[in-house]
């Protein structure tokens, strides 16, 4: 599996999961313990915050790979 795949199994709604840095809980991606992204209603919820170069390259897998429809700074709303 690679970070790509992960991330979309996460946007068709795999709800539990891990690989290497990824970890899916409920709507929620996080990398190590920083939630990335949430499933919303009508697609994902993009973490826009600066972090790592890593974590960016992550970012950067989701906004082209899935339907971001809305993005947060930090922690989502309801988190």
């Amino acid at each position: 599996m690679s970070n790509l795949e992960f991330i979309r199994a996460f946007a068709s709604g795999k709800s539990s999961g891990n690989y290497s840095n990824l970890h899916i809980i409920g709507n929620k991606l996080l990398n190590y313990e920083t939630v990335i992204a949430e499933r919303i209603k009508g697609g994902i919820s993009l973490n826009i915050r600066k972090y790592s170069r890593t974590t960016s390259i992550i970012q950067n897998l989701i906004k082209c790979n899935t339907n971001v429809v809305a993005e947060f700074i930090g922690k989502p709303a309801n988190f």
